[in-house]
């Protein structure tokens, strides 16, 4: 009889989470076969990730998919692209149709799974089936798990959480659960083996003290899962990218505010969403909405009863109360960083040493590792009602609770309604122009003129990419990139360009919202290359498009242009004049040479442009303390002017060259030395720089 009541709660877990899955994406977004309400933010790159990777044949180590990035040393790690889903599937690839789709099915086994644990913990401790099945859709509807719907949904497995406080409960082979776990985890985001792992450490370094003895077993187990879970991260793809390019920017900036628990405020791809019904909007700092663990109102309650029960020492829920306390506090305070807030108040900031800021930006988004916190608060707040009252009014009063939480939390839930949060019509701008329609039925790849991960044109053609079959491109948005091969390429296509490489171009589209980029191209291939300005972005192609499409070249011949009348400078203060290698971010002190080769295209007039004029052009290092000269060439108008070596903070450079008045002039700076910030260990910036252009002129 029991059995069969088990059944019934079973048949009761799957038919809510269908429920709920069908509510979370509609009756559009729920198939396989529509991927529309993935086009945008970070939900294009899982998709994207996955279509490259099932196109492309079969690889070792698994996860690695270099079309998908090309040069980044891209895996499906590094696109959020679920490895351990996106491994199977590409098993029947051939039977797949080319629009399928698994981000709604996963959506589904999360739902469900989510559901399964929370009834099986609180069940395992009340043996009550109807109080169980109604505690857990507490966890069906926690904030946190429907926030990362709308935004990240490899996060949306935080069932795996669960299961490993579920296995914490079991009797024996509690090890070797956990140590499958853990595994797990790591083929569906490395945040969560982070988490469990923390947790597993904590478990036993408080066991260790428990009993020395232990000690040898706790080294035997800790060896076994660290070991494995290396091994399966690289079988996975973790380690197609160096170790310092696994390290990112943001510990401190993504973490967790002190107001996190009671700010309703989250937020999906589209836009904010107020969670609460009865608590106002609180104010956060910085990229805090990554520690966004609204708990309703019901879930301030078990925080009462949750610290109540740790100080009072009343009952182990899960974990002994040291344990728990301890968890607690580890967790606070890796969320919380070095930089403390509550509100938009800095309580405490705390510097780190470059190191150990390198470290601790491992888990850059450390708001995220409030999460064990925020179920804990729930499962001993619903456990600790049911065994400190009687059964009936204990029911009752998680039935009242889940009510008030309803109540509270519908109005962010209604944001989810129906796949509401991945509705784009209105927000996200894609190319429109017929131009990008077949492109990939004679290009092979799509590429950057000026390579960098998650450009703007990467959202812009997010949608082509979808809808085209390129083989490869580098138009990506991956969480971890090779920084070191980004700015290689980067001077190396600048290389190419300087000897004019038609090569570089075969079968390939280059794309560029830099036109002064674009005028070094033209100025390099002339008309042995195409040029069509399309949606604000600028395609070149060796191979004409369409026959019927207008070519733009002609503004490519249009440059900033100067009357050199009475001495007066130009003044490098806008990007009109600048062509290719120059950092476009900064222009408060001037043009910033960035790389090996940088160009200018200026239409000069005056009376002080001849054959035989005189240019004086303002240099400044770019370092204040640079290791040694910088040595610089000048080329004007393609004629070798000058070498120099500069070897002071200031300096002024004068010499004769041919101006060609009322005519394009074209200014070329070689440097054969720049350095980075990473050169200088300084830094992970790889960014080559080394002089700033103040001014340029003319003199009589």
């Amino acid at each position: 009889m029991k059995k069969y009541s088990i059944f019934k709660y079973q048949i009761f877990l799957i038919i809510t989470s269908i429920s709920f899955c069908f509510y979370l994406l509609g009756p559009n977004y729920i198939s396989p076969l529509n991927s529309e309400w993935l086009f945008s933010g970070d939900l294009s790159t899982y998709q994207l990730g996955w279509q490259f990777f099932k196109l492309d044949e079969w690889r070792f180590p698994l996860g690695i998919n270099p079309n998908y990035g090309i040069y980044l040393n891209s895996s499906v790690v590094f696109s959020d692209s679920l490895p351990l889903v996106a491994i199977f599937f590409k098993i029947f690839k051939n039977f797949l149709p080319s629009e399928f789709q698994y981000f709604s099915i996963w959506i589904l086994v999360c739902v469900y799974l989510q559901l399964y644990f929370s009834f099986k913990i609180i069940y395992k401790i009340t043996n009550d089936l109807l109080y169980s099945a109604i505690s857990s859709l507490f966890f069906g509807i926690a904030t946190i798990f429907i926030h990362r719907s709308g935004i990240h949904l490899s996060l949306f497995g935080q069932w795996i959480i669960l299961s490993f406080f579920y296995v914490e409960l079991l009797d024996k082979n509690k090890f070797y659960y956990k140590s499958l776990i853990i595994l797990l985890s790591t083929t569906i985001h490395f945040y969560f083996t982070i988490i469990l792992l923390i947790i597993f450490f904590i478990e036993k370094v408080i066991d260790y003290f428990r009993n020395k003895k232990l000690i040898k077993s706790i080294l035997i187990q800790t060896s076994i899962i660290l070991f494995s879970s290396l091994f399966l991260m690289y079988i996975i793809g973790y380690f197609s990218l160096n170790l310092d390019d696994g390290l990112g920017w943001g510990y401190g900036y993504y973490n967790f505010n002190l107001n996190s628990f009671f700010n309703p405020v989250g937020q999906t791809n589209i836009s904010e969403v107020i969670w609460s019904n009865f608590l106002a909007k609180r104010e956060f700092q910085n990229g805090q909405i990554e520690g966004f663990s609204y708990l309703g109102v019901s879930g301030f309650i078990f925080l009462i009863i949750f610290l109540f029960n740790m100080f009072n020492k009343r009952n182990n829920i899960i974990y002994s109360n040291i344990k728990i306390f301890t968890i607690c506090v580890i967790f606070l305070i890796l969320s919380t960083s070095n930089n403390i807030y509550f509100d938009q108040t800095s309580i405490i900031n705390i510097p780190l040493n470059k190191f150990f800021y390198a470290i601790a930006n491992i888990i850059r988004a450390s708001g995220r590792l409030i999460w064990p916190i925020y179920y804990l608060i729930f499962i001993v707040g619903i456990i600790f009602i049911y065994q400190n009252f009687q059964k009936k009014i204990s029911l009752l009063i998680i039935l009242i609770l889940l009510l008030v939480q309803i109540v509270d939390i519908s109005k962010g839930l209604n944001q989810y309604k129906l796949g509401k949060q991945y509705d784009q019509k209105n927000n996200q701008i894609f190319v429109k122009d017929k131009i990008w329609k077949g492109l990939s039925s004679n290009y092979e790849q799509i590429r950057l003129l000026e390579p960098q991960n998650q450009s703007k044109i990467y959202y812009l053609l997010s949608k082509t990419l979808f809808e085209e079959k390129f083989l490869k491109t580098d138009i990506v948005y991956l969480a971890r990139a090779n920084r070191q091969k980004i700015i290689d390429m980067k001077y190396k296509i600048v290389n190419l360009l300087d000897i004019g490489d038609l090569d570089l171009f075969h079968k390939t589209v280059f794309i560029s919202d830099n036109i002064n980029a674009v005028r070094h191209v033209f100025h390099i291939y002339q008309n042995k290359l195409n040029y069509y300005f399309r949606d604000d972005l600028w395609i070149i192609t060796k191979k004409k498009i369409n026959y019927n499409e207008v070519d733009n070249s002609n503004n490519l011949n249009d440059v900033y242009t100067h009357n050199f009348e009475n001495n007066n400078s130009v003044n490098f203060n806008n990007f009109k004049i600048a062509g290719i290698g120059w950092d476009r971010k900064n222009l408060s002190d001037g043009l910033i040479l960035e790389g090996y080769k940088s160009s200018l295209f200026l239409k000069i007039y005056g009376k002080n442009c001849s054959e035989e004029s005189l240019l004086k052009i303002k240099i400044n290092q770019y370092y204040s303390q640079n290791p040694y000269p910088i040595n610089l060439k000048v080329f004007i108008n393609k004629q070798f002017i000058k070498q120099i070596l500069i070897d002071k903070k200031e300096n002024d450079l004068l010499f004769k060259f041919n101006c060609l008045n009322g005519k394009k002039n074209s200014f070329y700076f070689h440097v054969e030395n720049p350095i980075s910030l990473f050169d200088k260990k300084n830094s992970l910036n790889r960014v080559k720089r080394s002089i700033i252009l103040k001014n340029l002129s003319i003199i009589n």
